[in-house]
């Protein structure tokens, strides 16, 4: 099995991005659009959607609408500062504003007991709280809620990699969600298969990144 560094996904994006022209928003979508085709819609209702405020969190806003589009009972909590979302994150932000979508804004104990209860009656948790950018150790209510997921979920699927596991060296950032599930995007990062208990099932999925731009990337190795 063919594994990157989260530094080479991370070229092979701006690469396609920059290089080919295909819009970040676009792979946004695909991959939103691969999560949902891994979700049994037949039999799965309720959901969970938990984001933080960089491009993984976009993922999950957008997860979270087509969830909506089609019909699904839908729970959208965001923890982070609003202030420093992503550019593509924004746009989604923005979407379900459009669409008069209500969500939490996980602040405090309020929010937490409000995400602890969702999280036990429906099915499905979707986390897009860190991607493969995270380095730091996870504390403060990141790690509560992080926790509370854990903890009260009945099923988890993250989204790239679970929120808190290292994406190169599958160490854990202080804690780290514990997926039943993971979908991967492009390539899978060396990480995913140091951390398999945290993983779960480990599916990767193409987002239209070109293989011009993969072989790019890998070229300078």
């Amino acid at each position: 099995m063919s594994t990157i560094s989260c530094e080479e996904m991370k070229a092979m994006d701006s690469y396609a991005i920059e290089k080919i022209g295909i819009p970040s928003i676009v792979l946004m979508e695909n991959a939103a659009l691969k999560v949902m085709d891994n979700i049994d819609l037949q039999k799965i209702n309720s959901f969970n959607v938990i984001c933080g405020v960089g491009n993984n969190g976009g993922d999950g806003l957008a997860i979270a609408r087509h969830l909506m589009v089609n019909g699904k009972n839908v729970n959208l909590f965001i923890i982070g500062n609003l202030d420093k979302g992503t550019k593509d994150f924004n746009i989604n932000l923005n979407i379900l504003k459009n669409m008069e979508v209500k969500f939490t804004h996980v602040t405090g104990e309020m929010e937490l007991e409000t995400l602890k209860n969702s999280l036990m009656k429906n099915y499905l948790t979707i986390d897009s709280i860190f991607g493969i950018g995270l380095t730091r150790k996870i504390e403060g209510i990141f790690r509560e809620v992080i926790s509370l997921i854990n903890d009260y979920s009945n099923n988890i699927l993250s989204v790239d990699i679970p929120s808190g596991l290292d994406g190169n060296t599958g160490e854990i950032l202080g804690i780290s969600i514990k997926a039943n599930k993971t979908i991967t995007f492009h390539l899978i990062k060396k990480g995913l298969l140091k951390g398999k208990e945290y993983t779960g099932e480990i599916i990767v999925e193409p987002i239209g990144i070109p293989k011009h731009a993969t072989n790019e990337i890998l070229n300078r190795r």
